[in-house]
This record gives C-alpha cells, structure tokens and sequence, in this order.
C-alpha cells in the first residue's frame, strides 16, 4: 500500500497544470479578454475586463479549467444596460471566436460559453466598496484578492488536492444539485487550516451540524448570534463579508458525506477518493438477479427532460421529490430512498425504494377516545359505512375500526395524482410538472430495464443505487479485502 505522501504527490502530479497547460489557458485568457475589451469599447459600454475566479487565483485543476471573466462597472451604469449590452457583448464575442453559448440565471445573469473544450464565463457586475454590493456577484473580486493574498504557491497545491478529493467523493460543487462546497470556500478551508490533510483531520475530529469556522473573527463571542443568522449545517462567515455565508450551499448531507470520507481517507489512505472508477453498467440478467433479490418494490416515475436552467430544474426535482415521497407516505407507503435523477436532456426519474409497492386491502385506523368530543363525529362516519370491513370496536379507551384503502398500488397511486395536471396539486413544481403533462411513465421493478438499457448514465446511476455505496467507497472496500 502506498503511504499518504506517494499518494498525494502522485495526485497533485496529475491535477497541477503544467506550464504548457498555463500557457494555453493564458492565451486564451488574452483572446477572451481583447476581444471583449473591443467588443464593449464600440457599443460605448465602460467597463473594466477583468479575470477572477481560480484561474486569478492559482488554483484551478489541469484539464478541468472554468475561465471567469468580469464586466465590471461604475455605479453610474444602469442596471439594465449593464446586464442588456454585457450579455449582448459576450454573446458577440463567442460568436467571433468560434463559440457556442448560453445564458445562465443564478443569482445573478451571465453568459456560459465554450472555446473548444474550455468554458469561459462572463459577469457583469459593479465596481463597489465592500459591503455596497449592487449584485451577488460584486463580492467576486474582494475574494480574489483575499485569496491571492493569503494563499503560498504551496498551499496551492493543497487547494488542488482538497478540490480533488471533494469531486472524487462527490461533493465539490455549490449548484443545487450538488449542494457542496465551491472552489472558495476549498481555498478559505485550506487557508484556514493550512493544508489538505489538516482540513480532513479537523473535519473528521470537529465538525458538527452548525460548526463555525470564522478566520476573521467577526462573530468571536457571539456564535449564537452567527448560528441564528446563518441556519446552515456548516458556517465559514465571509472574510470579506460578514453577513455572507460562505458554505450556505452545503447541505446536510454533503457535509456527512465529506467528514465520513475524511475519517476513511485518515484511516487508510488511496488514491481511490481522488480518481474513482466509474459505475459499473448493469446487464440484463444482471440488473433482473439484483432487482429480484431484494424484498423490497422499486417504483419509478419516467418522463423527458425539464425545460430550465440546471439549478431551477434541480431545485424543483428536489422539491417535487420531496412531495411525492410524503404523497406516498400518507398513503401508508414506507419509503426507504427517494433520488431523483436526470441527464437535463433526453430523461428525468423520480425514484423510490419502498418496503412494498402493494399493501394490504385494508387498514387499521385509530379514533379518538370514546370519552372524547370526536366520538360522535367518528362514529357517525363509520357506523355502518361501506367502506368499513371491521368495527368500530373499543381498544383500550379508543375507538378502531378496519376501513378499505382507496390506494393500495403505489404505481397507481402515482399515475392517478400525475395524469391530470402533472402533480401540481400535490406539490409537483411548475417546470416538473409541465415536464411530467408531456407524458409520463410509472414503473416498477424489473420494468425499470426499459429506461436502462437506453440510458448508459442512468444504468450506472441504478448500478451505484442498488450498491448503496458511492463507487469510491467501494473500491476502498475492496482493496482492503484484498490487503491492498
């Protein structure tokens, strides 16, 4: 087994940009930035073409590079015509270099564009004090500047590391889809804690739900204060804005994924949470032997891809997720795992693990106690009902009686509540839901096949969900068996 060192030099060798790497990002840099200068110059925009983000800062990966460049304006410049002639402008220059583009709306408009295979952004925002922000992206250049002030060549490299490990485990990204950690606060970590390794040991050892991490010490003696303004599971306070998280995108999970890593990683280190292998695709008889030999219903909700941006089709899967999960808990459903997955392109699935798919005929239901105020209520609607197939009879001090489910099929359950209007009235968001009206599927089990053996991504999606395992977690699992 290689030792931890050999481990992380063997990464940063492959992670760490060569000088021909840097040359060509820089080349590209000066393309990018020239013609954007020009480009902004003749539509009479003032603005100032400037490059933050990793890049600026020394940190980003080799062969994973995101180029940020910013339109940053006087205060003087409207909004409108800011956002209207930059996006306009950035637009121009993809299209004279070759490009392909989009608009993205986050937090704030920008255009994403790609110059072969390297994706360059470009921002408009305002020239302001720290603290005046006009735009939640004005903060951008104060956290470059922090950064680059903070960070040594070497500890730059322990950024890389740390940017590596959390993508090989899958928490590197602040999107809603992932819900992690943002290239910032990799370098605000390492910059805290002074290296990768220190970053694990403290995380495996320290950190809790609501855990502050504050290098500035705006909040020293008031964390109370800081907990009840920032309602996250991880709290790392802004240093150039103490009103800002900067983990607010981490979620809860994320966090218990990346601490259990790092206690792992400590534990024995492999290369395998930095470069891990990709799922393994199911076969036919393979996915039917693993579908077969548990006793337990998959359910599938299958429709075509939701028309938005990624994190509006993100948020709103998690949220129809969510609805639909406790749709079939009201039903008696027990619900072991719900996931949603889609490939934003040809294919979008709601999933749920239940303990059973059919229940039985009928229920037992609980009423209220017959010396209560209910009990009338309760027995003029079952005495005698229809629906009842035992009772009312007293158990203890209440009232029970067996009544007939309306839904015992989950699959139908699911078809009734989407066929209509997409979900929306039981909590379908409005873009899933409009996805879901163009036609949808319900599946269960082994008729799940038909999706996976037209999807490779959605195959090993299902191959890592039926593990139950995060392939990286896997396969340090099986170097240990083999003494690896």
């Amino acid at each position: 087994m290689n030792s931890l060192k050999q481990i992380l030099e063997e990464v940063l060798s492959e992670v760490k940009p060569r000088p021909e790497d840097e040359e060509h990002v820089n080349e590209l840099l000066d393309r990018v930035v020239d013609a954007l200068k020009a480009e902004t110059s003749s539509r009479g925009l003032n603005v100032e073409v400037e490059v933050y983000g990793s890049v600026a800062k020394g940190t980003w990966l080799r062969g994973d590079v995101d180029l940020d460049v910013f339109l940053r304006a006087d205060k003087g410049v409207p909004r409108d015509r800011l956002i209207g002639e930059g996006l306009e402008a950035a637009r121009r220059v993809f299209e004279k270099l070759g490009g392909r583009w989009v608009e993205r709306y986050a937090e704030h408009p920008y255009v994403e564009g790609w110059l072969g295979n390297i994706r360059v952004d470009v921002v408009p925002c305002y020239k302001v004090r720290p603290g005046e922000w006009m735009t939640a992206v004005d903060r951008t250049p104060y956290h470059t500047e922090y950064v680059r002030a903070k960070l040594s060549p070497e500890m730059r490299d322990q950024v890389r590391l740390l940017k590596k490990f959390m993508k090989g485990v899958g928490v590197y990204g602040a999107d809603i889809k992932t819900g992690g950690f943002s290239g910032y606060l990799c370098e605000l970590l390492t910059i805290r804690y002074g290296g990768f390794v220190e970053t694990l040991e403290d995380a495996s050892k320290r950190w809790r739900r609501g855990f502050i991490i504050d290098m500035e010490n705006y909040y020293r003696g008031r964390e109370g204060e800081a907990r009840k303004r920032f309602p996250h599971p991880l709290i790392v306070v802004d240093p150039v804005d103490p009103r800002r998280n900067a983990a607010a995108a981490v979620r809860i999970e994320s966090l218990c994924r990346f601490i259990t890593a790092s206690k792992l990683f400590l534990k024995r280190p492999s290369k395998v949470f930095f470069d891990p292998p990709e799922p393994k695709t199911l076969t036919s008889e393979e996915f039917r032997k693993r579908v077969s030999s548990r006793d337990l219903d998959l359910v599938a909700v299958v429709f075509g891809p939701v028309e938005a941006v990624p994190d509006v089709v993100w948020g709103q899967l998690y949220r129809s997720l969510d609805s639909l999960k406790s749709l079939l808990e009201s039903w008696g459903f027990k619900v072991y795992r719900a996931r949603a997955w889609t490939d934003e392109k040809t294919a979008t699935v709601l999933l749920f693990e239940l303990e059973k798919s059919v229940l039985t005929r009928f229920k037992l239901h609980r009423g209220p106690p017959v010396f209560s105020g209910e009990f009338w209520r309760f027995m003029d609607k079952y005495l005698g009902s229809s629906s009842v197939a035992s009772g009312p009879w007293v158990e203890g001090d209440r009232l029970m009686v067996e009544v007939e489910r309306r839904f015992k099929d989950a699959v139908l359950l699911l078809r009734s509540c989407l066929e209509n209007d997409g979900g929306a009235s039981v909590g379908v968001r409005g873009k899933v839901a409009e996805a879901v009206k163009r036609g949808f599927r319900v599946l269960r089990n082994l008729e799940l096949w038909e999706v996976l053996k037209s999807n490779d991504r959605f195959n090993r999606y299902m191959s890592e969900f039926l593990d139950g395992l995060p392939t990286w977690l896997k396969s340090w699992v099986e170097e240990a068996s083999k003494g690896e």
